[in-house]
């Protein structure tokens, strides 16, 4: 299966040699999508990978992930993609994990321990949005903000996402629900470079508006 890693990263100077250098380890199928910088991020990208893709204005999360799959399946004729985060919360070492269950799933989402490790903050808005998902689509997904998710060129096809920032994370899982795309849930270990950064509650309640509109307009 030709699967490439797609890195979004938007001023990420500090962590996405290290990123790039641990992906490196396990596959040199790497995308970067630059989505903005005012920093050196696309520098740095370029002096570890040949794919670097640039937005020249900041636009979005969701807008980033979209340009990096359009590149991939249709230019790179990938089967199947994972995104890895540029700010090194995404440990590379489950990416054999990832590879392994894309040839018997649609979709894949890394889940985070939700234990001791995971801020009380992230934790509650994390609990909040999963609820509120399974109670509107019926589909209960641990861990809706965790960016660490793989799918294969035929889960890419049906899920069109409008999203263009962050709440695409919410309205990707919102599609696999709708379409009752056959999904694996797999757990995995992230480091917490900064508390501060996560879905607080506030956040969990623009989620859940959000997803009650997906709900109701898809």
């Amino acid at each position: 299966m030709n699967t490439w890693i797609i890195v979004p990263a938007y001023n990420e100077e500090k962590y996405i040699g290290r990123v790039l250098k641990k992906i490196q380890n396990y596959t040199h199928n790497i995308v970067v999508v630059v989505d903005g910088c005012k920093d050196a991020s696309a520098s740095i990208a370029k002096k570890h990978v040949d794919n670097v893709l640039i937005h020249e204005t900041n636009l979005g999360k969701g807008a980033a992930l979209k340009t990096g799959c359009e590149y991939v399946f249709n230019k790179l004729s990938a089967d199947a993609v994972v995104f890895v985060d540029a700010d090194d919360q995404h440990d590379p070492k489950e990416l054999p994990r990832f590879f392994k269950a894309l040839r018997e799933y649609q979709f894949v989402f890394g889940v985070r321990n939700m234990g001791t490790t995971m801020p009380l903050f992230r934790f509650l808005g994390n609990k909040c949005a999963s609820i509120w998902l399974n109670f509107l689509f019926g589909v209960y997904i641990p861990d809706i903000p965790s960016g660490y998710k793989g799918m294969t060129k035929k889960a890419y096809r049906k899920l069109k996402w409008k999203s263009r920032g962050y709440e695409v994370e919410g309205e990707i899982a919102a599609l696999v629900a709708k379409d009752r795309i056959p999904f694996k849930i797999l757990e995995i270990d992230t480091i917490y470079h900064d508390t501060e950064k996560g879905m607080t509650l506030l956040d969990a309640a623009h989620v859940g508006g959000c997803l009650l509109r997906w709900r109701v307009g898809l």
